[in-house]
């Protein structure tokens, strides 16, 4: 019997909402735009974690040299979460972003599709978008005032955005669908918790 992550993985070209040639690895394995490729790893702590629909998480770095004055060398995390199935994951993923207190997040046209852009000021922007039964977010180190569009571009190319202007599935797409609300939960922690989700905390990969 194959691994839950593989019989997903098998599905994805038969999916619409995504582009041509995903990498055997969910992730772009080369350099792109002026950024070198530096690592991958596979991870089973994912973005947004949903009962009942399995995912495995994909990682990749990139870097750019440092100019001659500079210390310190620019770099940019991809995460791209493969679930076993893409029904109501756009809903689950505005759900807990519009859940964010810390964060400015808005819904922007940028490399080429709709997603949400993240911004908690330097080391902590990121942009999020859901494209079938993927989740890919991208973030930005402190030295970068914005999260590169290139590196976005590039994988809007492969995972096209199923996004509208408000941050919903766009009808028909493949993560159309509504939000599983846990029992008794809601849109933000009380004061003093932290607001901050799995995806997003310090130690989620990077």
């Amino acid at each position: 019997m194959r691994p839950l992550w593989l019989a997903a993985g098998l599905a994805l070209a038969a999916l619409p909402g995504c582009g041509p040639g995903i990498p055997a690895r969910y992730v772009i394995e080369r350099d792109v735009d002026g950024w070198s490729y530096r690592r991958y790893q596979q991870v089973l702590d994912v973005e947004v974690a949903i009962e009942g629909n399995a995912a495995v998480g994909h990682t990749a770095t990139y870097v750019r040299r440092a100019t001659r004055t500079g210390r310190t060398v620019p770099f940019v995390s991809v995460f791209v979460t493969a679930y076993e199935r893409p029904g109501g994951l756009a809903a689950e993923v505005r759900r807990q972003v519009r859940g964010l207190a810390s964060y400015e997040a808005e819904v922007r046209d940028y490399g080429g599709g709709r997603l949400w852009y993240l911004d908690a000021g330097p080391g902590d922007r990121w942009v999020l978008w859901v494209s079938g039964q993927h989740v890919v977010k991208i973030g930005a180190s402190e030295e970068l005032d914005a999260v590169p569009e290139e590196l976005v571009s590039a994988y809007m190319g492969i995972y096209s955005s199923d996004l509208d202007e408000h941050g919903r599935a766009r009808e028909g797409t493949p993560s159309a669908g509504a939000a599983t609300e846990p029992s008794g939960a809601t849109e933000r922690p009380a004061s003093g918790e932290d607001d901050t989700p799995q995806f997003l905390r310090d130690n989620a990969a990077r």
